[in-house]
Order: C-alpha cells, then structure tokens, then sequence
C-alpha cells in the first residue's frame, strides 16, 4: 500500500506546472496572409524565443511567403515547411519541440551580452537604499493612447497598502530584509487615471521580422543587429522627448556611479512571434551616450504593457537583474536546476523568493551564511521573514563547492507559490555565476537543488525537493539515500542530515552528522546484492541477485570520499581485491545507467 501511494504522489509531482523564468507557452493571436487567424504560444527569454503549437511542434514564419508554418531542423537550422499550422497536421511528418542546440542558444545570448560594455564603476553591489525607478510608456504611430487605467499600473509597481500586496515595491522590500526600497516614478505624467504616453514615428510592424508581407520589417534577426539598432534608436526618441518634464531633485542614482539606476520602458501591446525585440527583457542603452538631467541611460527593463506577463513577477524578477542576480534555469530541455523555487528560475505570481545564497553573493542582503561542523541539532527559520538563523552551509572535499541549506515556508505574500514547505539542499559551485551558462563541459550550474530521483544522470521530480517530518520521500540525506549528496564531478559527500521536523512550524529543527549514521549492511540487501564478508580483510565479494545485461561500475571510496578503487562487474558474482586498503570505513558505489547505490563495509 505503502509503495502505491508512493507512485501516485510521484505521478502528482511529475504533472505540476512548472515554469522557467523564460516565458512557456504565452498566448499568441496571428493573423496569415490570406487574413486566416493563427492561434499558438510563444516561449523562450529576453535573448531567444520561438513559436509553437498546443502539441509543441514548432512554427517559424517563412519570410518568402509571409506564412507562419510549421518547421523541421536541417543541421542546427530551422526550415519552413509547406504545412501550415491550422491547415495541415504535423503528427506523422514532424516531431515536437524541435529547435536549434542549446549552444546556439547560449551563442545568442553571448552576442547580445559581449554587446554591453563592461561598466567601469559599478557600485550596485550594495544594493541597500532607496532606488528610484523611472517609469516611461510608449506607443507606436498606428497605436491609439493606452487603455488601462494608471492606477492599475502604479499598483503592479507602487503598491505598498499592505504587507501582502503583491507589487515591485513590496517585493524588493521584502527579499532585502526592508534594506532596499524600489520608488517608481511615471512619465508622461499621467492625467488623472488616464496613462499619457510618448508616440513613437514608426508603426508596429516597424518592429517586427521583416518578411514579404511586412517589407517594413528587420531583417538578419538571428544576428540581433538590426534589431538592436531599432529598439535604441526607438528608446533614444521616447528619452529625448520626455527628458525635460524629469525633475532634476529626484534622485535616479542612488549609487552614484553616473547613470540612471533603472528604467522601466513600458510598450503598449502584446508580445511579438518569432525571435522579435517585442518581448520582456533587461539590457542597457549602450549605442549612444543619452542622458537625463546629466545621467546617462543605461539599464533598462522593456515591458509588453498588455501582456500576461506584465506583472510583479515579471518586473521583480527583470530588476533582480539590475542588481546583480543571474539566472538560474538552463537553456533548451537540459535539465532544470532550480525550478519554480526560486524567482530567477521560475516566474510564479505572487513572484516566490530568491535562495539565501544568492541573496548573499549578489543581492549583498545577508551578512554572512554559517557553517555547520560537528554532530548536533539546528534550527532553521523561514527565508521570507529572517535574514538571520535562517540558512548553513556544509563544506565538501572541493573548496570551491559546497552545500547551502534553507527553510522555505509556503507563505504569503512572496512564498505562496511554492511547490512545498521545508528544507531545500542545494550545491553550489562557487566557480561559476548563474545556470544559464551551462554546457557541461567547462561550465556548470551555480546552484544546484536536490530533488527525488535527481542524480547525475537523471532530472529527477524538481517539484519534491523539501525536507520535512514524516515526508514519504524526503526525511533523510545520506549517500545512499534517494537523492543523495554529490559534488559537480560526481564525488560522493559523507555527511548526514536527518530528524528534520515539522514543515508548517514557525521554524525546523534537523540532525546533522559529520558521519553519515544510517547503514546499508548486506543483511537488507538480499533482494539486490549481497556484499560479504562485512568485516573484510583482502577481498570482499559481490553478489547480484538476478543476472544484468547492462554493465554495471563500481566505485570504492574512503570516510572523506576520496575515490581509492573503481572497476567493472562482468559477472553476477565477482570479488574485488582490498588488501591494499587501509583499516576502516569504507563505501562501494555500484552504478547502472539511471541508478547508483552505494553500501557501506568496514576493512579490518
């Protein structure tokens, strides 16, 4: 019974909505050539984004014909096909989710990056005080003035009525621990209720993808240049037109470094299709050197004012960027590191809270995160409320990684949307800044969260990764439990975490040791393999309980975890010789593709 209730609750975690930082799946109304409407989703972040149906097979609009149809992968390449989506089916003649290598992702976002110079004083990482924010609208020629009301704009900025309002404002409040304070300030002033904006000299379509039914479009959009050209050139009209009505006693440089602090762009209607500049991002004005009242310009946010996604998430999680925070999500189906636990993985609304360690390393909001080294109880307090006694660290055999520990309470205002309560694990590699870099070759993931079924090889269920008291699937963590404590390169940690209390307290308390306590002896083990003698002295003795027709490794680590042997199982039973090892403890990790699990004996 036991064990089926176990497979249901998996199956349940496996289905919950997850949602990266890049957009999934944003509604999008297009309208064909021959006047047929288009109904698909749009997905990606600020530096690529693609089209796609309800079933994920992907559409690109064919810049010949000016049809969106459905497209097929040449190479690293996307094709127009002839088929065109609403028209003709792709089932048996394409397959989902194709789209370009996540290294061609990663070379799109470099180039914008490699774009912006680097600043040469930048004081942003203090990242205490009060910033004020400059709110500018805009609208196209062929745009009428916008519609909605002011009053619900300054609220998804401004709103700080209560201390579960759900606003830009509130949240920076609230994830500096009341050290940062966001202001935003709205241009053209607006008449009453009424938004007044900058109207640009050029239509929409001026900033779509040129195509033979848009000849006013861009073109060489996979290069970003023309595309960057229009969108400064663009900002540097709507800066030039409204500086003068921005009063010089405001202070828009709280740091003092020369330049605006942040502005927020706000561009009435939806987002764009396919690889289009109309699509939330963060970047800076760094074509031109355009001021206001002697600042320069230089970050930016640009919003979509009538999309779903104009929203305090949306616009936390773009200004987290402005103070140093990277992202936390992988590019393409890699694998997702993070998930929708933190707002620079995911974007849920209210927008949930950044991790504690990087509110250390980059938001400069917690003074320092203590390290847990001997056996003992500890308690930890919710993230949301406590930027102290709220987060340990455990150090591993590799200075520059180590383990991050913190209690996520699923509480409003700005933890509301998180899978669980309880404690998150997570693994940092301090070599590295952010996820979004990640190759597996010379980069990997800055931060790391343990999940069930998560190992080296598999993505696990991101959605059960919370540690608590009478949790079916996550009380204890040891090297052989499921997950269990590996480093980047895969080396085993020896520690144990257990006794973790209740999840919906004010705080949890759990046991660590040094020394994992929990032993796999051989005498439980019958159903796998059996290992013996345990004691040993020269040799041990494997024994597998059904033959394998997969190859099986194994790996023999020392009480530092420190690898001493390692081999191959050719067959059912094999004994591996030990005689050149010391006396002591010691762990044999036995490792099939998907599955490692380690067992504990002791050498005489």
């Amino acid at each position: 019974m036991k064990k089926q209730i176990l497979i249901v609750l998996l199956v349940f975690i496996s289905t919950l909505a997850l949602k990266a930082a890049y957009f999934e799946r944003v509604p999008i109304i297009l309208i064909q050539p021959n006047g047929d409407t288009l109904h698909c989703f749009a997905t990606g972040d600020d530096y690529y984004q693609w089209l796609h149906d309800e079933k994920n097979y992907t559409i690109i609009l064919n810049q010949q014909t000016g049809f969106y149809v459905y497209a097929n992968l040449v190479g690293d390449v996307l094709v127009p096909t002839t088929l065109i989506p609403g028209v003709n089916q792709p089932d048996f003649q394409l397959t989902p989710g194709l789209n370009i290598s996540s290294e061609k992702m990663l070379a799109l976002r470099k180039y914008m990056e490699d774009q912006v110079p680097k600043s040469e004083n930048n004081t942003r990482s203090l990242n205490r005080g009060k910033m004020n924010n400059l709110v500018l609208f805009i609208r196209f020629s062929d745009d009428t003035e916008f519609t909605t009301p002011f009053s619900e704009v300054d609220q998804k900025f401004n709103d700080s009525s209560s201390v579960n309002a759900v606003s830009m404002y509130n949240f920076v409040k609230n994830v500096s621990y009341q050290q940062m304070y966001v202001l935003s300030h709205f241009y053209p002033a607006p008449a009453a209720d009424q938004i007044l904006s900058f109207q640009d000299i050029y239509p929409r379509n001026y900033y779509l993808p040129y195509s033979s039914q848009n000849p006013n479009g861009y073109q060489n959009n996979d290069t970003v240049n023309q595309r960057t050209v229009r969108e400064h050139e663009l900002l540097e009209r709507a800066v030039a037109f409204l500086k003068d009505s921005i009063p010089s006693n405001v202070d828009f440089d709280y740091d003092d470094d020369g330049k605006i602090d942040n502005i927020s762009f706000v561009i009435k209607g939806e987002v764009g299709d396919w690889a289009d500049l109309l699509w939330p991002h963060r970047w800076s004005l760094f074509s031109d050197s355009i001021t206001i009242n002697d600042l320069r310009v230089w970050d930016y946010n640009f919003l979509l004012a009538n999309s779903g996604y104009f929203s305090a998430s949306t616009m936390s999680h773009e200004l987290l960027h402005t103070f140093g925070y990277p992202d936390l999500y992988r590019y393409a189906y890699n694998g997702t590191p993070v998930g929708s636990w933190d707002v620079m993985a995911g974007n849920a609304n209210p927008p949930q809270q950044a991790n504690m360690y990087c509110k250390w390393k980059y938001g400069n909001w917690i003074d320092e995160i203590p390290e847990i080294t001997e056996a003992g109880f500890y308690t930890l307090y919710p993230n949301q409320n406590n930027r102290e006694r709220s987060v340990f660290k455990i150090a591993s055999p590799n200075p520059d990684e180590f383990f991050v520990l913190e209690f996520r309470r699923k509480l409003l205002p700005f933890d509301s949307g998180i899978p669980n309560s309880g404690v998150l694990i997570y693994r940092i590699n301090s070599l590295y800044n952010g996820n979004a870099g990640t190759n597996f070759t010379d980069v990997f993931d800055e931060v790391y969260l343990y999940r069930y079924d998560g190992t080296m090889e598999t993505e696990g269920a991101i959605n059960a990764a919370a540690f608590y008291l009478n949790n079916p699937l996550l009380n204890t963590f040891n090297p052989w439990t499921n997950p269990y404590p590996f480093l980047t390169d895969g080396t085993i940690c020896f520690f144990e975490l257990n006794q973790f209390t209740n999840k919906n307290a004010d705080s949890i308390t759990f046991y660590y040791s040094p020394q994992p306590i929990s032993i796999h002896e051989n005498s439980i083990l019958t159903q796998d393999v059996r290992i013996y003698p345990n004691p040993a002295q020269n040799q041990i003795s494997v024994e597998f309980s059904h033959p394998f027709d997969v190859s099986k490794s194994y790996f023999i680590y020392d009480a530092t975890g420190r690898e001493i042997l390692n081999g191959i199982f050719n067959e059912s039973k094999q004994n591996i010789d030990i005689s050149s090892l010391g006396t002591g403890f010691y762990w044999i990790k036995i490792q099939t593709p998907g599955e490692n699990k380690t067992y504990k004996f002791l050498k005489n």
